[in-house]
């Protein structure tokens, strides 16, 4: 840096660390570079109200008068840039100015910012790499490029509409939600003509507009999570944290809350109170996530209005509310037999397989719970006993959905197995 201090040579090499290995760089040198890169950011705003001005009919000359201030503090290769675009004859290149700072924004978000508005995916190579920055300094840099990137907004204009959409077209306005420490009205106003922009060109039948069959995928992966902060923006990025874009309560999954940090679940709920239908999911999402420990499942238990009634109605038709293979049964059941005080009727709820094999106390010994309910159906009947030991419940498959309760019955009375939940 000091060696090239005034070189022609400056310019590469700031883009070089800051967009090809920021990783490597000092932390207090990494946010001197975001600083720099950020603060060519009002020169392309320049450039936009002046070719704006020149589109409304203004001459070039009018236009230098009327910015001469501004141009007064620029330096000599900036005002040489500044009057190429007003130079021009070509509508081309002025409607290409007018979108300036979008422009800027799509490229350094897909350029010298990548890494740090995704440190985590950040690679050299194939190698994950460590980053020299704190995820504090990492978090405010990409929230300070979030907040220039909102400014972009006011100078967005519809495309060609003969032109095909690409990914940088879309990738810097879902970076810019993920990042932005508010969203606010204003945000959400500029961005949702640019969400609906992309999906007219997406859905247009003329087929040289149309992206390859990936591209497209991701495309559509972008305004969804898009749509879903926009559906529910929630608060400030954390420093160790990115925003998770959840979507409106009821639009998000079992699945989308499985995946989210057991503290982002729980802002998420604190933005929606008293929405049981919410707060189920994320009981099931408990079960999904596969890492969610016991006082998780009850704190977001209390949430409920009707507690005991909405884990025995999940767990009766578990099939259909949480589906999946053992491990989502297993820890379902885990969580279940966990809570101190888990009634009769909920324990007789649960897939047989999962209940018989949870484990209890000491090693090798069956939970408690299931062993009373187990020897209060089938007593002292040792006919019952010998027929419970043959029923058909399975670790994997649609007998695995087998409710104990339901095989104790049928143990108990001779009566025919039943047909596993949600069976025609």
């Amino acid at each position: 840096m000091e060696w090239a201090d005034g070189t022609d040579a400056e310019r590469t090499i700031r883009d070089e660390l800051l967009g090809s290995l920021p990783w490597e760089v000092e932390p207090e040198l990494l946010v001197e570079l975001a600083s720099v890169d950020l603060g060519r950011f009002p020169f392309e705003v320049l450039v936009a109200r002046g070719c704006r001005m020149r589109r409304g009919g203004a001459d070039e000359q009018q236009v230098l008068d009327h910015f001469a201030a501004d141009l007064s503090a620029l330096t000599d290769e900036e005002q040489d840039h500044f009057r190429h675009f007003l130079g021009r004859t070509s509508t081309t290149l002025i409607d290409l100015g007018c979108r300036a700072p979008v422009v800027w924004v799509q490229h350094t978000a897909s350029g010298t910012w990548r890494h740090l508005l995704n440190p985590a995916q950040a690679k050299d190579g194939y190698r994950s790499v460590d980053w020299r920055a704190s995820a504090t300094t990492l978090a405010d840099l990409a929230a300070r490029f979030a907040e220039t990137a909102a400014q972009a907004l006011a100078f967005w204009e519809s495309g060609d509409r003969y032109s095909a959409i690409g990914l940088a077209d879309v990738a810097w306005v879902r970076d810019m939600m993920l990042h932005l420490p508010t969203v606010t009205e204003d945000v959400k106003a500029g961005v949702r003509p640019i969400v609906r922009g992309a999906r007219e060109q997406l859905s247009s039948r003329h087929p040289g507009l149309q992206p390859r069959y990936d591209q497209r995928r991701e495309l559509e992966e972008i305004l969804d999570t898009i749509e879903r902060v926009l559906a529910d923006p929630p608060p400030a990025v954390g420093a160790d944290r990115r925003r998770s874009a959840l979507g409106a309560p009821d639009e998000v999954t079992v699945r989308g809350l499985a995946g989210v940090q057991a503290q982002v679940l729980s802002e998420y709920l604190d933005r929606h109170p008293g929405d049981d239908a919410l707060v189920e999911k994320a009981l099931l999402a408990c079960a999904a996530s596969g890492y969610r420990s016991d006082d998780n499942f009850e704190k977001v238990l209390r949430r409920h209005g009707l507690p005991n009634e909405a884990l025995l109605r999940l767990t009766e038709d578990l099939r259909t509310n949480l589906g999946g293979g053992p491990p989502w049964r297993e820890a379902w059941t885990r969580l279940i037999l966990a809570r101190p005080d888990s009634e009769r009727e909920l324990v007789r709820a649960l897939p047989a397989w999962s209940a018989l094999r949870a484990p209890g106390g000491s090693h090798g010994s069956a939970h408690p719970a299931v062993v009373s309910v187990v020897r209060e159906a089938l007593g002292a009947d040792q006919d019952a006993w010998d027929r419970f030991a043959n029923c058909p419940a399975s670790y994997s498959g649609p007998t695995a959905w087998l409710r104990l309760g339901d095989l104790l019955d049928a143990a108990a009375a001779g009566a025919p197995w039943p047909k596993p939940p949600g069976s025609r």
